[in-house]
């Protein structure tokens, strides 16, 4: 079972008016709200979507992961669904 953030519609409302780092920083905050709301759910794949850019934001997840939340994996997620730009994350297990 997968799913994808589904804070996409509050992150367009949320994020105007807000320099790069405060939006990183938004960005960052739903993506461990996520993780948390879904912790209990050992095995779930979430796909996070960041886009291709500069790779800030996927560094950004990435480290979090290896800080934060270890015992999770993550991999690129599957071009054929999400194109460039999106890793997908599984729930310890």
């Amino acid at each position: 079972r997968s799913t994808l953030c589904p804070y996409t519609t509050l992150f367009r409302s949320t994020t105007q008016g807000m320099d790069s780092l405060d939006i990183l920083q938004f960005q960052l905050e739903v993506f461990r709200r996520t993780l948390k709301e879904h912790a209990n759910e050992r095995g779930l794949k979430i796909v996070f979507i960041h886009g291709k850019g500069e790779g800030v934001l996927r560094k950004a997840i990435i480290n979090e992961l290896n800080r934060h939340f270890k015992g999770y994996t993550y991999q690129d997620a599957s071009f054929q669904e999400y194109g460039y730009g999106a890793t997908l994350v599984k729930v310890k297990g």
